[in-house]
């Protein structure tokens, strides 16, 4: 893989020798931010120099961007784009449940631990509606990226923007059949992505690639999060536009 710069040969040596050193990570540190016109005098949040030097050296062994978008700002890439929602957030990323249902395929409450409003529950019930290859749930759901743990140096993930809202879920073509990858999926949605983001901000789209089965057919999910109380005043017409722009009526 050709880069802008000859990479140098053994530089392992050379890094060992400042993560060796605490007042060399510093200078490191405060040079690179300086750089971004950052004071690091006044970080907060950030990993100490000496983790910040690993992995910023880390990164450039790897060739690895994530390692030092991590070091830098707490997101990997993917985190970047989705957090600017540039690109659909996965269903059940990283094993955990996001977005959580608190309600079946008929509306009815689900137990659980997510404390439900009667409020909220007599939103739902009201723009509740069963469509053909369209699911409606009430549901918690959440935004989040990735950090290093300072002590550990460990994957982490922080939640943003937790809320309880309406999800609505949509059967799409299987991209697994047509030989597409994810990121592939995520282009081919991107346009429906955007138009839910110009005319319902601060909606959230979720994604399942190969997800869904029904009689024996496999689709892609593609599931659109509305926070409840953002979207409270006229509920119905803005889950009817979803509609159309997802099916591009």
């Amino acid at each position: 893989m050709a880069t802008i710069f000859k990479r140098e040969e053994k530089a392992d040596i050379l890094f060992e020798k400042i993560l060796q050193n605490p007042e060399a990570c510093r200078r490191l540190t405060e040079t690179f931010y300086s750089e971004l016109n950052i004071d690091p005098d006044i970080l907060e949040g950030y990993l100490p120099p000496e983790k910040f030097a690993r992995a910023l050296f880390s990164a450039y062994k790897n060739r690895d961007i994530t390692e030092l978008l991590m070091a830098i700002c707490q997101n990997s890439m993917f985190d970047l784009l989705r957090n600017s929602f540039l690109a659909p957030f996965r269903f059940d990323e990283d094993g955990k449940k996001n977005p959580v249902l608190l309600t079946d395929e008929d509306g009815k409450l689900l137990k659980g631990d997510i404390k439900v409003t009667e409020k909220d529950y007599l939103r739902f019930k009201k723009a509740f509606e069963k469509k053909p290859k369209r699911k409606m749930y009430l549901s918690y759901g959440y935004r989040k990226r990735h950090s290093f743990d300072e002590k550990t140096m460990d994957v982490v993930e922080c939640k943003m923007g937790e809320h309880i809202g309406i999800l609505l879920v949509y059967e799409l073509p299987d991209s697994v059949l047509k030989g597409e990858t994810e990121a592939e999926a995520y282009a081919a949605v991107w346009d429906i992505l955007l138009k839910l983001q110009k005319e319902l901000p601060r909606s959230f789209v979720f994604y399942g690639q190969d997800s869904l089965e029904d009689k024996g057919t496999k689709y892609d999910e593609l599931g659109v999060f509305l926070p409840i109380h953002k979207f409270a005043e006229k509920l119905e017409k803005r889950i009817e536009r979803v509609d159309k722009i997802v099916y591009e009526d």
